[in-house]
């Protein structure tokens, strides 16, 4: 059976909907805003009939937020994947340690993430922004592409990131669309 895999952009977060990121304001580790949550409500209705084999998410609080409104039933073999995660560009993409999160998001297993996985696992002070290239992204993309296909599933649902996504499928998603990328097809 072919690979396909339900790329989801997370919700609208307060980041999306800041008018300048590069303000002094800034937002670690962004939630979703109300909007967001109307729009995940929405994009739930038009997945819910779909049986998925795997269920993925990015560790950021806006894609575990969106994740838990649109599969607020998931199945057991759903994985929280640092590989998924945003460019770190901005606050709002440094992450925070997995012992905080698993306090927020209790329904998600987070033993299996280092304490700096936005930082490729590398000990940072936690609130520095230490900006990835291009490069170093698109290496993590192809990683992820590889680790799709090595996997059993064929009909996977993944909650990521704008820029994250584009890197797969050449195009930017609006917050709280989806694309389905069949990696059979482009690798």
């Amino acid at each position: 059976m072919k690979k396909k895999i339900y790329l989801i952009r997370h919700a609208e977060s307060e980041a999306n909907a800041a008018i300048d990121l590069d303000n002094p304001t800034f937002y670690y580790d962004a939630r979703i805003t109300t909007f967001g949550k109307k729009k995940a409500l929405e994009i739930r209705e038009k997945l819910k009939q779909i049986k998925f084999d795997l269920m993925v998410s990015s560790p950021l609080s806006r894609t575990l937020q969106t994740f838990s409104i649109i599969f607020p039933n998931p199945i057991s073999n759903t994985l929280v994947l640092p590989l998924a995660r945003e460019h770190l560009g901005h606050s709002c993409d440094v992450g925070r340690n997995p012992k905080i999160l698993q306090k927020e998001f209790p329904n998600f297993d987070f033993s299996a993430i280092k304490n700096y996985w936005w930082n490729n696992d590398i000990p940072i002070e936690e609130k520095l922004i230490k900006l990835e290239s291009l490069k170093e992204l698109d290496i993590r993309v192809k990683k992820f592409k590889l680790w799709i296909n090595s996997r059993e599933e064929n009909t996977i649902a993944v909650v990521s990131h704008g820029t994250f996504i584009s890197r797969i499928i050449n195009f930017f998603l609006n917050n709280c669309e989806f694309e389905i990328w069949y990696p059979d097809n482009n690798g």
